[in-house]
């Protein structure tokens, strides 16, 4: 294994050197009977969190690849989710170490049969078990599944981590000696560069379009000017490998400054109660208007991961007018592929800065403070870590006459920035009927015009929910049961392998809000019905538990409030 780090970054900088010996290389084989080729890389940047394993691609671009152990050890986890990792197994091993095989499409028969057992135990399709570690033993390469697209999956493959059992942290499998063909070197795609004021707050930013100049180097044609006397910057750069053509994320990006270290990160190690940083990591803005990650190369105030080396001044960057400052970023792959981007930034004292506007607020809130807003009719109660920066939170309150609610809109602004714990809004509603209390809910209405429920308790006379973005919120009912559609149904199915439905609802669900629950019974009995969340698409395999005549299924279906559909029909097998 090439270790990059330690030719080009400092020994003060995170590098794989701190790792020497921590991971046992080449104790672990391949899950897969073939070359890897990867979709997607440890610490890559998604939604609210970075990838925590290697997504293996299927050989054929369908599901159905056989997937093996890695190690001997024995299963210690299966779940079975709607979202997430849909059909996922836990291996435990004796070296310290859980590998976990994520998206699968079914698993080995004798597990297959213990989780449908399970199931009809619990009444349900969703499972989180920890299996005795006797039942299930494990040798190297015994296959323990195929290759699949369920939970929260996008096209077939294999979500592989290797995990510290003790804590389940996840660690960059590439560290166990795994072999990914890459001699391909990132490619950078645009810098944001940000000036600051004396207090530290970005007063103003622009994207910069760097130009290949060949062999993995890229620059400007003339200096970065800028007005400020503090800048720092931001690089959005992606990698792909060998025979691949996926767009993966890099493995570490190091800044110097007239060639003394600024900032680095490496993604070795993500807790998981971590993930949500990313928030912090990236430019969110951006993300949210315009889809695209930007690494910051400079930490946020609340910005908690332990990936980064930051230097005396934390990645920024001083300027005074007689002289320019020499910037180098050097993004690598986890091979030791490296781009370098090369620069000189100057201020130029003709530029007038941009002068600081604080919009009106009502608060200002502390990353290392609880955070209360209150006010007739509302109090929104946020968690000390809950933002990344200081902030100023304003509230408006617009009637909602005629609307169908029963609270004014508390619209709380701005809404393009992250929040990063669940915080408490509590709106007052007396207004709300004896007879809909329990059909109250808070909901989020979006300036696209949908609405989302949240979900909501009484507190006294006050209606409760945890939520985790900045929005417009106030009180609504829903009286309105869901929707049961037919795929796959018919009076008489002989020989038919299976029967499914479609549901639905009136109103999405997020934050507290809690999903469809859904029930199926045939002449009384429960049977199982996988649910595919991608699609809410309700199946019912026959397997002969189910005998040949006529039966009667009765399908129920309730949402967050409690509003119930019911389907009933006769059929024959």
């Amino acid at each position: 294994m090439k270790i990059f780090v330690l030719t080009i970054i400092s020994i003060v900088f995170i590098s794989m050197a701190d790792h020497a010996g921590k991971y046992p290389i080449n104790e672990f084989n391949s899950p897969v009977n073939r070359e890897i080729k990867l979709s997607g890389t440890f610490g890559e940047l998604r939604s609210n969190h970075f990838h925590a394993g290697l997504d293996i691609k299927s050989s054929n671009g369908a599901s159905g690849d056989p997937v093996y152990a890695a190690k001997e050890g024995y299963i210690s986890r299966i779940r079975v989710e709607e979202f997430g990792y849909g059909n996922a197994l836990y291996v435990e091993h004796p070296n310290g170490f859980t590998t976990l095989y994520a998206h699968l499409d079914r698993f080995a028969p004798e597990i297959e049969a213990y989780v449908k057992s399970e199931q009809y135990k619990a009444e349900s399709f969703e499972l989180d078990i920890m299996p005795d570690p006797s039942l299930f033993p494990v040798h190297h390469t015994q296959q323990i599944g195929n290759m699949g697209n369920t939970g929260y999956s996008y096209g077939p493959h294999l979500h592989f981590e290797i995990r510290h059992t003790q804590g389940q942290i996840p660690v960059n499998p590439l560290h166990f000696g795994y072999k990914v063909a890459d001699q391909k070197s990132p490619v950078v795609q645009q810098l944001i560069a940000y000036e600051f004021d004396e207090s530290g707050k970005v007063i103003q930013s622009k994207v910069l379009q760097p130009k290949s100049i060949g062999g993995g180097k890229y620059g400007f044609d003339a200096p970065i000017e800028v007005a400020s006397a503090r800048v720092s910057f931001a690089v959005r750069a992606y990698d792909t490998q060998d025979g691949a053509s996926n767009q993966n994320g890099i493995y570490s990006i190091q800044c110097k400054v007239d060639e003394d270290p600024s900032f680095a990160f490496t993604f070795d190690e993500i807790p998981f109660e971590q993930g949500r940083y990313l928030n912090a990591h990236i430019d969110y803005r951006r993300k949210l208007y315009e889809n695209k990650y930007f690494h910051r190369c400079h930490p946020l105030e609340g910005n908690k991961l332990p990936i980064y080396y930051t230097g005396v001044d934390k990645g920024m960057i001083f300027l005074n007018a007689e002289q320019p400052r020499a910037v180098r970023l050097d993004v690598a792959d986890f091979n030791g592929n490296v781009s370098t981007l090369s620069f000189e930034v100057i201020r130029d004292m003709s530029i007038v800065p941009k002068a600081p506007v604080m919009p009106a607020y009502k608060i200002m809130a502390n990353p290392e403070e609880v955070c209360i807003l209150s006010q007739p009719g509302i109090q929104v109660v946020w968690p000390k870590g809950s933002f990344y920066e200081k902030t100023p939170i304003n509230i408006e309150v617009i009637p909602s006459e005629g609307l169908g609610c029963f609270s004014p809109h508390f619209s709380l602004s701005p809404t393009d920035i992250p929040v990063h714990y669940f915080f408490d809004v509590n709106i007052e509603g007396l207004s709300v009927p004896e007879p809909l209390r329990e059909k109250a809910f808070i909901a989020r209405c979006d300036p696209s015009g949908s609405i989302v429920n949240c979900g909501a308790t009484w507190v006294g006379n006050n209606l409760s929910t945890g939520v985790r973005q900045l929005g417009t919120y106030t009180i609504m009912v829903d009286t309105i049961a869901p929707y049961i559609s037919t795929l796959h149904f018919g009076p008489k199915m002989t020989g038919w392998s299976r029967m499914a439905f479609k549901i639905s609802d009136n109103f999405p669900i997020k934050d507290k809000g809690r999903d469809l629950i859904y029930d199926a019974w045939v002449d009384g009995q429960w049977v199982l019905m996988s649910l595919d969340g991608k699609n809410s698409v309700l199946t019912h395999t026959f397997d002969g538990r189910i005998p040949p005549g006529e039966h009667t299924l009765v399908l129920k279906v309730t949402d967050d409030r409690g509003n119930e559909a019911v389907l009933e029909k006769t059929f024959t097998l």
